[in-house]
């Protein structure tokens, strides 16, 4: 049986390798700067070192060939998540005023604001012209279910990334109102992977749901611990700042439930923007004062909920096996 480290190595160079021609492919001019960018972004140009995990893709092809499908005739639809997941991280980083992504400047810190837009855009279309490719393998119908769930896709992405932006604005958000958030920003996208795998598959409606719970259980559980880690996780093991997310009075789910359970960071608040050297201190409030507990019983749930869905999955045993040790990667990771 192949293990999941056995799988990413068949799976991985092919990915990228789609990934490349794609992009070689709607710009065949390497000198393009949209050439260029795109290379840049997703990691495929020869000065990056730095490609991600490529877990969206990855989830694509082991759900397809879990699901009963060549796993190579899903690589269309494996790119063009990969693509609308870097999309939406080109407009976050210049929504969020984020200046790094993965160790080197953001598009729009290297190309300016401009240009940052419109290759945000321009990626954003790619992934409708990359999932366009399963007309080749795939029929009609299947097609065209791809393309919905591709556009409904974007629609909850768009929508959690809106939630977070009006948070920053808003003074009291709901523990339910978050998990809408991240449920969209987050979950949707690793949903929609898994769910994409059993759709080309072949297998019907229900099949289909049970593939896309468990995508958005194990999404919810990954920004769960994502959040815990920015604020309790080794920053020499992350490589991100346990200050960050405290400093910049990110809505994140310790915030939250902090404003809710500790009276003295509620108070803090209320005197102004928190700055580095207190961080230390707040981070040991909310651990006195219950909320760090708080927070990992929430991933606790997720985490539980992944795992219940992955067991009811529908999948031949070897894939199942590599999802499994995927889940145990994504959430008990140290960074």
């Amino acid at each position: 049986m192949l293990t999941l480290k056995q799988l990413q190595s068949e799976m991985l160079p092919e990915i990228n390798q789609a990934l490349l021609h794609f992009v070689d492919s709607i710009f065949p001019d390497r000198q393009s700067e949209l050439n260029q960018i795109f290379l840049y972004h997703l990691g495929l140009d020869d000065k990056s070192n730095d490609q991600g995990k490529r877990i969206r893709p990855l989830l694509v092809s082991i759900c397809a060939k879990g699901a009963g499908c060549d796993w190579r005739k899903a690589l269309p639809a494996a790119v063009a998540l990969e693509i609308l997941h870097n999309f939406s991280l080109i407009h976050d980083d210049i929504e969020d005023n984020g200046q790094i992504r993965r160790g080197q400047p953001a598009v729009w810190m290297r190309w300016g604001l401009a240009e940052g837009l419109n290759a945000g855009d321009a990626m954003f279309a790619a992934g409708f012209e990359a999932l366009s490719a399963l007309r080749i393998s795939f029929s009609s119908e299947i097609v065209l279910d791809a393309v919905r769930l591709f556009s409904a896709t974007s629609l909850r992405l768009t929508e959690g990334q809106h939630m977070d932006i009006g948070f920053e604005k808003q003074q009291k958000i709901g523990i339910e109102e978050y998990y809408r958030m991240i449920g969209g920003k987050t979950a949707a996208l690793l949903a929609a992977c898994c769910q994409m795998g059993a759709l080309l598959a072949g297998r019907g409606t229900d099949t289909q749901q049970t593939y896309h719970l468990f995508g958005h259980n194990l999404g919810m559980a990954f920004q769960v611990y994502d959040d815990w880690l920015g604020i309790w996780g080794n920053q020499q093991e992350t490589g991100k700042s346990t200050s960050g997310d405290l400093v910049e009075g990110k809505k994140t789910l310790p915030m939250l439930i902090g404003l809710l359970q500790s009276e003295r960071f509620a108070e803090r608040l209320t005197h102004g923007a928190i700055q580095p050297d207190e961080t230390e201190q707040l981070a040991h409030w909310l651990h006195e004062d219950g909320v760090e507990a708080s927070v990992k019983n929430s991933f606790q749930k997720w985490s539980d909920e992944t795992q219940h869905a992955l067991s009811g999955l529908d999948c031949e045993a070897e894939s199942k096996s590599a999802l499994a040790e995927l889940v145990q990667i994504l959430i008990e990771r140290n960074k």
